[in-house]
């Protein structure tokens, strides 16, 4: 099943995260109270909404609570962050990351619930080391124990199909999309064979991708 996530807030941070979750193939509702910067990224997500991210029925009538993680990326603005985290909760969605921009905005937002708080240039840092040391070309966390990475092909993995590899009882990891000159194939086809510069996407628990 298709993932799908709500990003709140589109500032630089918030349309880099929604654009990032599209290549990997997920659904995105991008929202935003300013409707120029909602026009801007409509094209390139799933759907893009203009409206009030601290207003519970405005997040009702768009079925926030039906997504599987939401991104509140609003830290310039306290209020608003806490209150659109405190809302997306209460409504049951299972998974938030609330972007902060001071150690008290953080001890705030986790106080009301948020998952995961994000400082946006501290974490490039500690993503661009994790990507380097894991050999990694992306890492994106999708929980406190799963991520979703981007990788090369192994060596021994090349001229093999994706069944034969059986990633998912060899590794407990799923591949869920490979690129392969420059084009993203979200479906792949268990039978395909694995080319030297091929792209793989994959998900999984941490434990199990840091052996790979």
């Amino acid at each position: 099943m298709v993932k799908s996530y709500a990003v709140l807030g589109l500032g630089s941070f918030g349309k880099s995260v929604a654009r990032s979750f599209m290549e990997l193939g997920i659904e995105v509702l991008a929202v935003d109270r300013n409707k120029i910067i909602v026009n801007e990224i409509a094209s390139e997500v799933t759907y893009a909404v203009q409206m009030d991210v601290t207003n519970e029925d405005a997040l009702k009538s768009i079925g926030v609570e039906k997504m599987d993680g939401v991104i509140v990326a609003i830290g310039e603005n306290l209020e608003a962050s806490v209150m659109a985290t405190l809302l997306v909760k209460e409504l049951g969605v299972p998974y938030v990351v609330a972007k902060a921009e001071t150690e008290m905005q953080k001890k705030i937002l986790e106080k009301i619930g948020a998952d995961k708080v994000v400082f946006p240039e501290k974490e490039m840092g500690v993503r661009l080391a994790k990507n380097i040391a894991g050999n990694f070309l992306d890492v994106f966390d999708l929980s406190s124990k799963d991520s979703m990475v981007e990788l090369k092909v192994k060596e021994e993995w090349i001229g093999k199909s994706i069944r034969e590899l059986d990633f998912r009882n060899r590794y407990h990891l799923n591949i869920v999309a490979f690129r392969r000159d420059g084009k993203l194939d979200s479906f792949p086809d268990p039978d395909d064979v694995l080319q030297r510069d091929d792209i793989i996407i994959t998900v999984g628990k941490n434990e199990d991708l840091s052996r790979i």
